[in-house]
């Protein structure tokens, strides 16, 4: 589509165009200085000679026809010459032939001492002569003599005036343009002012009746005033949205059907215009200037109306309709501020000016808000509401504003378990009303529609602008065709990709089944997008979970698998009517709470006759998964830097069309032409493929990433990947294997008698670590066995996997049935327990474990013993401070640091015992809270698990700090623990000192201690340490409480970086430290549990082991839970973001090529070959393009990260040292062919040649060296991008563009160094007319080729020339490799790297 500038201009302005070179006279010397005699013209194309009767041709140029055909007046042979023929003698725009005349045969005839401004009369001399023909008249429709020359005189139409039909319809459509936008505007304005009145008039009356209504309170004021308000538009709080309502109108109606006919009509009147041009200008009177310049006005036109269609086609049916009031409105108008993340690697002035620039541009135009129009509807009720991005809005008298509708249907845990008799079917037809029903609409188009979404964007607007030049003249067949068949292919492959993942995000949105509901205090079966807040539904096993809700009865185990990421089951429990801890979906009471999307994978009884029941809470898109899949429908738009450059980029380019048009006008043409010099130059330098050049990376890594079990569904996060700085790991299942391995337990001693000890003040002891199971005490062995979640399902335990380990080690066997049930479960010792005994425990009360409290608790009852024991299980640090401090050890901050030291996992347990009968009996003791059961508690004993690092960790780590990025471990074990594995697997250095911060809670400070030598530096100086990091490196580990510390008094950002370890981090701290990181430089974030969600989700860059493919936790997901996939992920995006910088380069570099030529086809009024033409745009461009795209990532990561910058150092020396290259070498092959003598005194002559023919103005040596050294140009331009330099893979592995570059190369090499032959004379390469090839005794190609359309008649340069040009063109090529290679990328880049070093995040990896 870029290509043929320099042609179209020649074949509009044909009579014009007679431009001479402005540096030399041509055909004047011989470069010795000899005057150039005057040429001999070969093969000149003679006028056709017109007669009566084919037999006074003369015999050389009379027809002849096979036996038993005619030859007919329009010059072919029939077997019968039918009526109404038009004589190929004919002219366009002249009275018609009186009588049949046919036309002669063509005649070619040398011309001798040519002469180019009288070639006309030499011609006819020589034609003449050679046909012994004296003279001959000139065409005329009469000739008396029955024969005449056939060049036709000027057509005469006739006078313009301006009146003819086509102006008329001109007149007619501008007219209806502006009459019907004045008068709709008039009556809109007026409409809507009289609305606005009417409004304020009655506010103000209603105001005035408050006013005077003293008696009237305050309550009652707000009623009648929500009740009778009716407002115009609103701003939104909750996400600052503007809201207007509008009515349709049948006036507006109808103009805005006319306005459709006009778009139409418009469409149809540059088809009509282009149409005339092949028409010799006919409905224009012939009258070329006046056709060309009403084009001109036109295209404008076209450009402006679909420019503002595609930018305002959000708000154009809305103009069309009367803004109104809510209760008159039929739609709603919804303005939005759009978010961005915009990543900028620098500020710099030019980039914030033009971004000031634009954000004013916008904020003029209204479009720095996304609009978008739904239809206003009203509820049973006659409420109002609206459905936008997949959410009902209803509006809300008392605040006057539409918002979601939130039901709060209670604060605390216990007063959600409370609802247990579901609602009415009226009061849940009135909260569907409100919330709509239980299903998330995405709206997926029809492939017509997906079509028109594609093409209303403003960059094909200006494809196709764009083509309208081209359709115009005479290359629809060729350049037009081929050009929007490549834009044609490249928007289907997009909108079929497209629908591909919209269709894919459809089927994981949009859900419904059959459940049974408690309607009416009976349980009826329906669909589940029938469920609104405060519904009752049976949890049926096997089935999805149609919304999020709370378990009101029986244990429930759920796949969350495909939502959070957790690779194993997560048993769920009832809430509990006396828990009045406040409802926390995704903290505490997320052990109780069922999520939309999830998989009931068991549903258990825990009352005969009560069916395992949950209360919806959240539907539709209020649910977790409803929010995850607006935020994938609605993405944030993500800004990369490159983003904001290439507007900087386009504007430098536009420039540049400007130079080329001052070029033009002052070597080439003037008047009209000039401006469509600067159209095509545009078109060439501005290439509509440069935002598809910066993201074709990020696609064909989707693909490889897919090919290595990693899954995407936000495809610009890839090229952010490429960026990343800063990777963050949880811990357990991300670096370390997924199960703890049970490493035993160390009681304290006599644990048996732990109440005695305790009542007799017995100091307390730790015994000695045991690992064997059997020889731990009993009460521990119980414990172990008792205090968990564990169930199973399907022969498969479920639940916590350190449970589960910790159960199984027990060898302890969980009864399937209950002896009672008031008994939670029932657990069995092991056969071989000691003496035999297999007397039964049973699990009486039970409370969860819960990631805020870091703690659970059980109460067992002992059937051996008939005593009842409670159990206290959790994080070591927690369970101190349960415990009553007379019963922890002395020793036990030391033995519990020691152990997390050396990489345990490591779990406290604390004990009670209580006699029922002091608590009120088992019905007494069943209403205890949890604050109640974990009172009073003595410490017994630890327990310990091994956390072994996964085979593959260190080296990957070790990848990635090799790659400059740092790691940081986010975990929620200990920080002793952390630091243990962070050592280990070398994200922090051996021989670092580790300083760990904890919270003083009595000096309410942070404490900063030694981890190897805790004794000796127990409080140290950490900012000492830090200054002389440089000599002792240092690294720093922080618990939860101190990061909290250091976030609350701001303190978090100064060691921020020098933090290594983070440990016993809640999900929302997390959260928060992810975004401390981001604010630092790009971050990642991977982890494997539901608890690393809100983070994953929170980075630039989230990454989820899950074994679901498509996972919507975060931008990626994978089934390979290891660190390779965080190494893979970054080496894909710095490939993709080299590939896309690399791709942008390879256009860019085509547009200067193309500008270099055409300032050289200005200079000598030549052109290229139409063939020569397609192969550049069609073949080379666009199969190099996509060859450059296919380079793969390096097989390591390097200590830099490739550029994202447009306009930075690198990529400017790049493209600016390869231009002056380019530049210096095609300057020098003009210097060689103007120093043979060969050329000299044959140089093409614009005013030797018949001009009109456009696509033959290439059959010269200067076109031909100037088509052969840039082809050679355009080429090895893609080879030298293709240098995978330390992100892609080295340059001979992309095989792809290797073989196209080598099958290319040797293309034009043949076209170059062969003899003519049927290969070259299709692009016009060392070819010429068969009688001149012959008569210079060059061998002649068995093919059809057009006579060449200049004196020499040929373009054949001498053999030994041909092989120096080809030197020359070798010496470019590997000038411009070398260039790249060396300079940009080798020795020379990295001593300037060195001197003059980025300022970039500076970090200790």
């Amino acid at each position: 589509m870029r290509s043929l500038s320099a042609l179209l201009g020649v074949a509009y302005l044909l009579p014009i165009v007679t431009a001479t070179p402005a540096w030399n006279t041509v055909n004047g010397n011989f470069p010795n200085g000899t005057a150039c005699p005057l040429p001999t013209y070969n093969s000149y194309p003679c006028p056709t000679i017109c007669v009566r009767d084919i037999s006074q041709c003369p015999p050389s140029v009379r027809p002849s026809c096979p036996a038993g055909q005619t030859y007919c007046v329009d010059g072919e042979c029939r077997d019968s010459c039918p009526t109404g023929l038009v004589s190929s003698c004919a002219c366009p725009g002249q009275p018609g032939l009186s009588g049949d005349m046919y036309s002669c045969t063509q005649q070619y005839q040398n011309i001798e001492n040519f002469v180019a401004t009288n070639k006309s009369k030499q011609a006819i001399a020589a034609c003449g002569q050679a046909l012994n023909i004296q003279t001959l008249p000139d065409w005329s429709n009469t000739n008396p003599s029955g024969i005449m020359w056939g060049e036709c005189p000027a057509p005469d139409y006739g006078e313009l005036n301006f009146h003819e039909p086509v102006f008329l319809a001109l007149w007619v459509y501008y007219g209806s343009l502006v009459g019907f936008l004045l008068i709709w505007l008039a009556y809109k304005t007026t409409r809507e002012k009289v609305i606005k009145a009417q409004y304020n008039k009655n506010h103000e009356l209603k105001l005035a009746q408050y006013q005077a209504d003293e008696k009237s309170s305050e309550k009652g004021d707000k009623k009648q005033k929500g009740a009778n308000n009716v407002n115009i538009s609103s701003i939104e709080p909750e996400e600052e949205m503007v809201i207007k309502a509008y009515k349709r109108d049948y006036l507006g109606m109808f103009f805005f059907v006319c306005y459709i006919l006009q778009t139409l009509g418009m469409i149809a009147y540059m088809i009509m215009i282009v149409y005339d041009y092949y028409q010799n200008y006919l409905w224009f009177r012939g009258n070329a200037l006046v056709q060309g310049s009403t084009f001109i006005g036109q295209w404008y036109v076209f450009f402006i109306w679909f420019a503002i269609l595609a930018i305002f086609k959000t708000r154009i049916m809305n103009f069309y309709r009367i803004q109104c009031t809510y209760a008159e409105g039929q739609y709603v108008q919804v303005e939005k501020d759009e978010p961005a993340i915009i990543l900028l690697e620098d500020e710099d002035v030019i980039t914030d000016a033009v971004r000031w620039m634009e954000a004013k541009g916008k904020h003029l135009f209204g479009l720095d808000v996304v609009v978008s129009t739904a239809a206003l509807k009203k509820t049973r009720s006659g409420t109002k509401y609206f459905n936008y991005q997949c959410t009902r809005f209803v509006y809300h008298p008392e605040t006057q504003l539409f918002t979601p509708h939130d039901f709060h249907l209670g604060e605390t845990n216990g007063e959600l378990a409370q609802l247990t008799t579901g609602l009415t079917p009226d009061e849940a037809a009135k909260r569907e009303e409100l919330v709509g029903p239980n299903f998330i609409e995405v709206y997926v188009p029809n492939l017509p529609m997906a079509f028109l979404r594609e093409f209303a964007s403003f960059f094909y607007i200006y494809q196709f602008t764009a083509l309208w030049l081209f359709y115009y003249f005479a290359y629809c067949k060729l350049f037009g065709v081929a050009d929007t068949a490549v834009i044609l292919l490249s928007a289907i492959v997009k909108v079929l990709v497209r629908l591909k993942s919209e269709h894919r995000i459809k089927k994981m949105a949009e859900f419904t089944d059959n459940c049974n509901i408690l309607r009416d205090g009976t349980w009826q079966e329906m669909s589940t997008s029938d469920l609104v807040p405060g519904d009752v539904f049976e949890v049926a096993e096997g089935k999805t979970t149609p919304c999020d809700a709370v378990v009101l009865s029986g244990n429930i185990v759920a796949d969350e698998s495909s939502l959070t990421g957790e690779p194993l089951p997560i048993r769920k429990f009832p809430l509990r009517k006396e828990d009045q801890t406040p409802y926390e979906r995704m903290g505490a009471s997320k052990i109780s709470t069922i999520f939309s999307g999830t998989i009931i994978s068991q549903s258990e009884r825990t009352e005969k006759d009560t069916p395992v029941c949950a209360l919806v809470t959240h539907t539709g898109t209020s649910t977790d998964k409803g929010e995850l899949v607006k935020k994938i429908l609605f993405p944030t738009r993500v800004s990369f830097v490159f983003d904001e450059q290439i507007k900087i980029v386009i504007l430098i380019l536009l420039c540049c069309g400007l130079i080329m048009l001052g070029l033009a006008i002052w070597l080439y043409a003037s008047g009209t032409s000039a401006w469509f010099y600067a159209m095509f130059a545009i078109c060439q330098l501005v290439s509509p493929l440069l935002p598809a050049a910066l993201v074709v990376g990020q696609s064909v890594a989707a693909g490889r990433l897919r090919d290595l079990n990693i899954f995407c569904v936000d495809l610009p996060r890839i090229l952010m990947a490429g960026k990343v700085q800063l990777f963050c790991f949880d811990k357990t299942g991300t670096l370390t294997k997924e199960g703890l391995e049970f490493y035993g337990a160390q009681p304290v001693q006599n644990v048996n008698d732990i109440v005695k000890n305790r009542a007799n003040n017995v100091k307390p002891k730790f015994d000695q670590h045991i690992e064997t199971v059997e020889d731990i005490p009993r009460l521990n062995q119980i414990a172990l066995a008792t205090c968990h979640a564990v169930t199973t399902l399907n022969g498969q335990f479920i639940g916590n996997p350190v449970d589960i380990e910790m159960f199984r080690s027990s060898k302890w066997e969980l009864q399937s049935t209950k002896e009672n049930e008031n008994y939670v479960d029932t657990l069995l010792p092991p056969a071989d327990a000691p003496g035999g005994d297999r007397s039964p425990v049973h699990v009486l009360k039970r409370f969860e474990f819960v990631h805020a409290r870091m703690s659970m608790s059980v109460a067992v009852l002992d059937s051996a013993t008939n005593k009842v024991h409670i159990f206290v299980k959790g994080a070591y640090e927690k369970i101190k401070d349960l415990s009553l401090p007379e019963s922890i050890p002395a020793d036990y901050d030391a033995i519990t640091n020691d152990q997390a030291r050396h990489g345990c996992y490591v779990l406290a347990l604390s004990h009670r015992e209580i006699d029922l009968e002091k608590v009120g009996g088992l019905e007494g003791f069943r209403q205890w809270t949890r604050d109640q059961m974990e009172e009073e508690i003595n410490f017994i004993g630890l327990i310990i698990f091994k956390n072994q690092l996964k085979p593959d960790t260190a080296e990957n780590i070790a990848e990635l700090k090799r790659g400059a990025t740092r790691t940081i471990m986010i975990t929620g074990d200990t920080a002793l623990t952390g630091v243990y594995i962070a050592r280990q697997c070398g994200m922090a250095n051996d021989n670092s000192k580790v300083l760990l911060a904890d919270y003083d809670k009595i000096g309410d400070r942070v404490v900063w201690t030694d981890v190897d030598e805790p004794e000796q530096f127990a409080d140290v100086d950490v900012d000492q340490y830090m200054l002389n990091k440089s000599h002792t490196p240092v690294e720093l580990a922080v618990t939860g409480k101190a990061f909290n510390y250091l976030v609350e008094h701001d303190l978090i950002r100064k060691y921020l970086l020098d933090i290594r370890v983070f440990a016993r981090m809640t999900p929302t701290g997390k959260v928060q430290c992810i975004q401390l990181h981001m604010e630092r430089g790009i971050t990642a974030m991977t982890g494997d549990g539901g608890n690393d969600c809100g983070a994953l989700r929170a980075a630039h860059v989230g990454i989820a082991m899950s074994d679901a493919e498509a996972s919507i936790v975060s931008p990626f997901s994978t089934s390979v839970r290891s660190v390779k996939s965080c190494v893979e992920l970054l080496r894909q995006g710095r490939a993709a973001l080299a590939t896309s910088i690399t791709g942008y380069r390879y256009l860019i570099l085509y547009g200067q090529v193309m500008m270099m030529l055409k300032v050289f086809t200005f200079y000598f009024s030549v052109t290229l070959g139409q063939n020569v033409w397609i192969a550049i745009d069609v073949f080379i461009t666009v199969f190099m393009t996509w060859g450059l795209s296919q380079s793969k990532a390096a097989d390591r990561l390097e200590g830099i990260r490739p550029t994202a910058r447009l306009l930075g150092p690198q990529t400017l020396a790049s493209c600016m040292g390869l231009v002056s290259i380019n530049w210096i070498y095609l300057c020098c092959a003009f210097y060689m062919l103007f120093k043979q003598t060969w050329f000299r005194c044959n140089e093409f002559d614009s005013n030797a040649v018949d001009i009109s023919k456009w696509w033959l103005l290439a059959d010269n040596y200067e076109a031909e060296v100037l088509a052969l050294v840039c082809l050679f140009q355009f080429i090895n331009n893609a080879a030298v991008f293709n240098f995978g330099y330390k992100f892609r893979q080295a340059f001979y592995r992309n095989y792809i563009l290797v073989f196209l570059w080598l099958l290319y190369f040797t293309i034009v090499s043949y076209w170059l160094l062969a003899d003519p032959n049927r290969f070259g004379c299709l692009f016009r390469f060392n070819c010429g007319t068969k009688s001149v090839l012959e008569q210079f005794g060059y061998p002649v190609p068995p093919t059809h080729v057009e006579n060449y359309n200049t004196p020499l008649g040929m373009n054949v340069m001498p053999s030994d020339f041909r092989w120096r040009l080809w030197g020359l063109c070798l010496g470019n090529m590997a000038t411009a490799l070398a260039y790249e290679r060396l300079v940009i990328l080798g020795p020379v880049h990295a001593w300037l790297a060195k001197k003059f070093p980025v300022d970039r995040l500076k970090v200790d990896v």
